[in-house]
């Protein structure tokens, strides 16, 4: 009982936060929505370096991981600020964010560079057992947080961004809540999951089935209350929200793999009734790049977005 209030009080918390950040800060450059990602990049990168320190056995390089993962997100944010139609920015950052328009090939290069450093600093610092280990921890902290939350400005970035912002973290949200919840009250069949023992059959349904009625929800809003036409129709709705349920669900898991493997419960106690960064937006770290990836997709193939 305790664990669900405190779970309900930080989202209490930080959902306005959160809706202010991407909803109504494009007067201040976004930069409260910049900033919040800085936070959980840097965060969520310490969580995942902590998991992942095996001390004589190998352990990621901070510095490096934390300095270029930065470098990433400040990629894609001068990016979106050159890409984005919803205001104008000043010419001093204008003429600096055009600069950031190859964002794809900039963070290449950075990805190169942790490897690069990483492999130095091995030589020049540590002895070369766990060399593999150290290296590859470091490149997978700084691919598995940053790039993904820096897709989130890809996303916002589009003509119908703030739509699929919600659609895509509405239904994430839900699929963990109607999940939680269903499990609680009538979770009776077991997933057979090694990982996460305690997940039920019913808990998944539930918590796909409120995040199919949650994005359903998000259309009638749209048009009865914004008067704007959804960018998915119904049809298109229940298959997304079905199937990035089940993507936010894979998310979850696999970092429980992680803290299985380091051995902990939680990635840390930062969050009040849900642990640390990455145990609150894990399931986002999967969704939002393959959600940019399938508009991308969409629209090659010739359908609006």
């Amino acid at each position: 009982m305790k664990e669900t209030l405190m779970r309900i009080l930080s989202a209490i918390i930080l959902l306005p936060m959160y809706i202010y950040s991407f909803q109504y800060s494009e007067g201040l450059f976004f930069l409260p929505l910049y900033l919040m990602g800085v936070v959980i990049i840097h965060l969520g990168l310490k969580e995942i370096y902590a998991l992942s320190n095996r001390e004589e056995e190998g352990k990621p390089f901070l510095g490096t991981g934390f300095f270029l993962a930065q470098v990433i997100y400040i990629i894609y944010y001068f990016n979106f600020l050159f890409r984005q139609s919803k205001f104008e920015v000043p010419f001093f950052i204008g003429n600096i964010a055009k600069y950031f328009q190859a964002d794809y090939e900039l963070v290449t290069i950075c990805i190169f560079l942790v490897i690069f450093f990483s492999l130095i600093n091995q030589i020049l610092k540590r002895p070369l057992d766990g060399a593999i280990f150290s290296v590859a921890t470091t490149v997978l902290g700084v691919i598995y947080v940053s790039i993904p939350i820096g897709h989130f400005f890809k996303i916002l970035a589009l003509k119908n961004g703030i739509y699929y912002v919600y659609i895509l973290t509405g239904l994430t949200m839900m699929t963990d809540v109607g999940a939680y919840f269903g499990g609680r009250l009538f979770g009776r069949h077991p997933a057979g999951l090694k990982i996460s023992p305690k997940k039920t059959l019913e808990g998944y349904a539930t918590g796909i089935i409120s995040a199919v009625i949650y994005c359903l929800a998000i259309n009638f809003i749209w048009v009865k209350v914004w008067k704007d036409t959804p960018s998915f129709g119904t049809i298109e709705t229940i298959l997304f929200a079905m199937v990035f349920s089940v993507i936010s669900v894979a998310g979850d898991l696999s970092e429980s793999a992680m803290k299985r493997d380091a051995k902990i419960k939680d990635s840390a106690g930062t969050i009040p009734g849900h642990g640390g960064v990455l145990d609150l937006s894990d399931a986002l770290l999967f969704t939002i790049p393959l959600c940019y990836i399938y508009l991308i997709v969409k629209e090659m193939l010739g359908f609006s977005i």
